[in-house]
C-alpha cells in the first residue's frame, strides 16, 4: 500500500449486510443536506452536501455476492480524510462489520488485503 499522504478521488466502504434503510438513515445524520433519488432493495442513490460540496453516493447491496453492501462515495469532499476514517464511523454508527482498503492501490499491491471494524476489533484481512 502507498504513503498515506496520496488521496484518493473517491471513498468506498463495504459494510455487511444489507440494511439501505439503516445505511441511508446513518448517511442522512452525517451530512448537511440528503436527497434520496432512489432506493429499493438492491441498493439506493443520494446527493447529499458537505461543506457547499456536492457528493453523489451510491449503495449496492451484496456487491460482487460478498454479503456486504458497497457504499460509494464520488467525492473528496467528505467528513472523513479516507476510507478508514470512513469505515470506524459506519461501524460505530452501524455495528455492522466494515471493510475498505488502507489507502491508495499503487501497481504491485495485494489486491485482497483489506482492513476490517468489526466487534472482535480493528484488523488488515486478507479478502477474496
Amino acid at each position: 500500500m502507498s504513503d498515506e499522504n496520496q488521496q484518493l478521488p473517491d471513498l468506498e466502504i463495504y459494510i455487511e449486510g444489507g440494511d439501505i434503510d439503516a445505511m441511508v438513515t446513518w448517511l442522512q445524520s452525517v451530512f448537511e443536506d440528503s436527497d434520496v433519488i432512489s432506493q429499493n432493495k438492491s441498493g439506493a442513490k443520494l446527493h447529499c452536501k458537505y461543506q457547499d460540496n456536492e457528493v453523489p453516493i451510491i449503495l449496492v447491496k451484496n456487491a460482487g455476492s460478498t454479503g456486504f453492501t458497497s457504499i460509494w462515495f464520488d467525492s473528496r469532499e467528505l467528513p472523513w480524510k479516507d476510507d478508514m476514517s470512513c469505515g470506524k464511523a459506519a461501524f460505530a454508527a452501524l455495528g455492522k462489520t466494515v471493510r475498505c482498503i488502507e489507502s491508495v492501490w499503487l501497481s504491485g499491491d495485494d489486491p485482497d488485503k483489506w482492513y476490517e471494524f468489526s466487534a472482535a476489533g480493528e484488523k488488515v484481512i486478507h479478502w477474496e
